[in-house]
């Protein structure tokens, strides 16, 4: 049976090349990420996976024998037909693995240029991971050194400073919309990181009062204690919508938990006062037909990453200088993989060579025991090994493809047939 070599491979959508409503369906959330990964490896072609999701990208690495493995499970996953998904997706192989996944990791493929959430979110995808039993050394290998260079190109560069975030963005829209924010009511729905950010952030421009809503009432309770508000139950907001002025969503329901019926409710009881509701969550926690209501602005992550891109020229030569890093590292992981690829091609050229020798010395053997000439037999013999040793590579010279490009280590397997299935 023919076994072939495993790899890095990913594939992936990001708010660059996937718009919000796509990025909503083909989005993998926290809940479910556990059975994807054993779905995925589940596949004979895959060994090890990682899956990454957040509001501006699902990525999927793997180490597998092709990365058509990858795609066609995760077409299957979210109902995609091949064709669709395969217009939208980017796709990394070997190094390039690498060197996205420290992209990723510094921040550097952020719609917020230099943010740091995500390291910790793509963290948390190989805990998860490793939890769900299919990340393995080599992957282990890899994200390690991605985080070591994220590390790296935080503590050497300024990537971080002249912050400007989805916090400071959400927070700006709401001084546009209520000038100061000092008479401004605010609803936090969602316990998580980016919730924990945002409050910070509002509580530093002295809201009048900062309310969480949460399903686990705990989780919004340590919010509210940290930052001197308040909590109550998500299922109360129909009632109590109308009581704030900006609402800040980010959960992770897979369906909207505020509809547009509510909305409309809650407008009429604060007598069309205008309310301001920023939702950072993908798939959205809020229906997008909310935002045809009077007196309703909606705005959601991909609006307010426009917000976001004014405030990323000072960080640009700080990218650059990241950049410089993230390829060095490259040179040095691509060696280190280029050694790992080729000791077993090797292993198998060294056993193809013996095959043949001892296949044809066999045969000498019989024939000088026959009584054959010794000098015919080694003649015969020489010429049997150099023809059968150059007709594999003469075949493969011959079929060439001139555009297409291998590795040394893919180059001498198929010059010498080194993956050609062995009776």
């Amino acid at each position: 049976m023919k076994i072939q070599e495993q790899r890095y491979y990913s594939i992936g959508v990001n708010h660059d090349r996937c718009p919000l409503p796509l990025r909503e369906m083909l989005a993998i959330g926290e809940h479910e990420i556990e059975a994807a990964l054993k779905s995925l490896n589940s596949s004979s072609s895959i060994s090890e996976s990682v899956i990454l999701s957040t509001c501006n990208r699902t990525e999927i690495y793997g180490l597998a024998s092709d990365v058509d493995g990858i795609v066609s499970w995760y077409s299957r996953y979210r109902g995609f037909s091949l064709q669709e998904l395969t217009s939208i997706i980017y796709k990394h192989r070997e190094q390039f693995v690498f060197q996205h996944a420290c992209r990723v990791a510094s921040g550097l493929d952020s719609m917020v240029l230099g943010e740091t959430q995500i390291l910790g979110q793509l963290k948390g995808s190989v805990r998860m991971a490793s939890a769900a039993g299919t990340l393995g050394p080599r992957l282990r290998e890899l994200f390690d050194a991605s985080f070591s260079v994220a590390k790296q190109v935080r503590t050497t560069t300024d990537i971080g400073a002249h912050s400007i975030s989805l916090a400071a963005a959400a927070a700006k829209v709401s001084e546009r919309i209520f000038g100061s924010l000092s008479e401004s009511k605010i609803l936090f729905v969602g316990a998580g990181e980016m919730n924990r950010l945002c409050s910070e952030y509002f509580s530093n421009l002295n809201a009048k009062s900062l309310s969480f809503a949460n399903r686990t009432l705990r989780r919004a309770q340590v919010l509210a204690d940290e930052l001197n508000g308040n909590c109550f139950s998500i299922t109360d907001i129909p009632q109590r919508l109308h009581e704030f002025d900006i609402i800040v969503t980010c959960t992770g329901s897979p369906l909207p938990i505020i509809g547009k019926g509510t909305v409309e409710k809650a407008i009429q009881m604060r007598l069309h006062r205008p309310i301001l509701m920023i939702d950072l969550a993908v798939p959205r926690d809020i229906e997008a037909e909310a935002s045809d209501l009077d007196d309703v602005f909606l705005y959601t992550v991909d609006d307010l990453g426009k917000i976001v891109k004014d405030g990323m020229r000072n960080r640009e030569n700080a990218a650059r200088e990241a950049e410089k890093i993230i390829e060095e590292k490259l040179i040095q992981f691509k060696s280190r993989l280029d050694r790992k690829n080729i000791t077993p091609v090797i292993k198998k050229y060294r056993q193809h060579g013996e095959q043949i020798m001892q296949g044809e010395l066999d045969k000498a053997l019989a024939s000088i025991a026959k009584g054959d000439k010794p000098e015919d037999v080694v003649r015969t013999l020489s010429r049997a090994i150099s023809n059968k040793f150059m007709d594999e590579p003469s075949r493969a010279l011959s079929n060439d493809a001139a555009s297409e490009k291998l590795s040394l280590p893919e180059a001498l397997e198929r010059l010498h047939g080194l993956n050609k299935n062995k009776e």
